[in-house]
């Protein structure tokens, strides 16, 4: 009987916590990498690419909602949800410092080309060191219908797209 209610208990606690990821507004994607190979992991608007990958293991993007409190102090303005990046090498640690060309992107359209035109768009990464939004040297991507802007990162963590 116990191990019945214990069973119960459990599901409930589940459920109550798959309820609460999705009242966040979040969405998650989990993507596979190879050593050497280049790998575009994409989550609606935003992604990662390693080229030329020097990890074997698991990326896992999310999205933030920016009706989430944010972190930091001089927060930018926000033209898309947040995108939280992390990576697991193939013994599934976590690793935070990454070697090599990785490089986080966000496709834009009309009103973000526009900024970007005017020089007034750019990549943000949110620095748990100093508590502030620094930003990321960010490049343009023409693509027919997918144009993008780039930046190649150093570290896994928070990032956004924002006016300056």
């Amino acid at each position: 009987m116990n191990s019945k209610r214990n069973q119960l208990i459990l599901t409930v606690l589940v459920a109550v916590l798959a309820l609460s990821l999705l009242a966040a507004g979040g969405s998650t994607k989990v993507g596979t990498i190879e050593f050497g190979e280049t790998t575009d992991v994409s989550l609606g608007r935003s992604g990662l690419v390693f080229t030329g990958s020097q990890y074997d293991g698991t990326v896992k993007l999310t999205r933030v909602n920016e009706n989430n409190k944010l972190p930091g102090t001089n927060v930018p303005d926000f033209t898309q949800k947040l995108m939280k990046t992390s990576l697991y090498n193939a013994d599934n640690q976590k690793v935070t410092h990454v070697v090599g060309p990785v490089y986080v992107y966000f496709k834009i359209r009309g009103p973000e080309q526009r900024l970007w035109n005017r020089g007034e768009l750019t990549i943000y990464y949110y620095d748990s060191w100093t508590n502030k939004w620094t930003e990321c040297p960010t490049s343009f991507i023409y693509k027919t219908g997918e144009s993008r802007v780039s930046c190649r990162i150093r570290t896994m963590g928070l990032y956004g797209v924002g006016e300056k």
